[in-house]
This record gives C-alpha cells, sequence and structure tokens, in this order.
C-alpha cells in the first residue's frame, strides 16, 4: 500500500530525476546491440549474453550530463544433464556521463551508473538486485546529428551472496538533438 510518506518521497525521488532533463538543452538518444557475461545463480556456469541496450542523456551543460539506461539481455543455459534454460536479464540505471574529449569527428564520454537488475531464470529463480555500470562510450560521428557509439564498460551485479563483476559492451547509432 502506498502511504502518503511514500508518494511524497516517490515524487521527490521523480523530481530530483527530472530536473537535469527540465534544465537541458541537448539530448542524445542510443540504441543498440549490447552482451556481457553473467553467472545467474551458484550451481550455474558463467554464461555470455546477447541483448538491446538503449539510453537517453541530457546535457544541462556541454560537459555535463545525466543518463537513463535500459537493457534486455538473453541467453540459454545447461546445468550438468538438466535441460538447458532460459536466462533473461532486464536493468534499469540512471547517474552522470561527463564527455571528455571533443573533436570534430571524434567523441568520448565517461558514464557511472546505478540502479537494479532483474534476473530471471524460469522455474528456478527472479530476483531483483543492485546494478552498476562503469564504462565510456566512443562516438564517431556519421553526419551532423547521427554517430556510431561503442560503449564498452565493467558491469556489477549482486545475485544471492556474489557480486559479479563482468564487461559489458555495446553498439549502435546515437541521435543528437538541440544545438
Amino acid at each position: 500500500m502506498i502511504t502518503p510518506c511514500r508518494l511524497l518521497l516517490l515524487s521527490a525521488a521523480i523530481g530530483a530525476m527530472a530536473a537535469p532533463y527540465a534544465a537541458a538543452q541537448k539530448f542524445e538518444a542510443f540504441g543498440g546491440y549490447s552482451v556481457t557475461r553473467m553467472k545467474p545463480e551458484k550451481d550455474f556456469e558463467p554464461a555470455n549474453t546477447n541483448g538491446w541496450n538503449a539510453s537517453f542523456t541530457a546535457y544541462p551543460t556541454s560537459r555535463l550530463g545525466f543518463t537513463t539506461d535500459v537493457a534486455g539481455y538473453y541467453s540459454t543455459l545447461g546445468h550438468g544433464s538438466d535441460p538447458a534454460v532460459s536466462l533473461r536479464q532486464y536493468t534499469f540505471m540512471a547517474g552522470p556521463q561527463v564527455r571528455i574529449l571533443r573533436k570534430e569527428r571524434f567523441e568520448t564520454s565517461f558514464h557511472a551508473l546505478f540502479g537494479a537488475a532483474r534476473g530471471e531464470v524460469p522455474g528456478s529463480a527472479d530476483e531483483t538486485t543492485f546494478a552498476a555500470n562503469f564504462g565510456t562510450n566512443f562516438d564517431v560521428k556519421v553526419s551532423r546529428r547521427v554517430a556510431m557509439r561503442f560503449s564498452p564498460g565493467l558491469y556489477l551485479t549482486q545475485f544471492g551472496t556474489e557480486t559479479q563483476r563482468n564487461f559489458r559492451f555495446s553498439v549502435g547509432p546515437v541521435f543528437r538533438f538541440g544545438d
């Protein structure tokens, strides 16, 4: 049940998250393919997972931005003689992004994103936990409003008692608005 206190806290959190977007005059939208490695449970071996990644960044200043990031990853895992099971994981993160280098044809930035990951192994486990991504974006300009993004990073999750440190890589177009 949502109490007045929880409603007030939720409203304050939404307002705090929306403030950078209201002040921004420049925006970026990214969408593309993503790959990472993860271990869903103690008894399973680590698995490579493929999926999608989308993010939206608002820049209130020319160098400092605020990013929201969502992703979905999928894989099929084997466990001994058991039949294969499907693994799904979704992440919802947000945090600052800082432009480091900005040249005519190339741009790079660093981001520190924090939020949640929802892991699902049908018939075995469903868990929502802390997630973080520390990485960089390398953008190669294709046209005035479009660039190709290459985004490697360190992806952290905490499923069960095990902290997982994995590599995450995303690639795809980024669209820029405002100038």
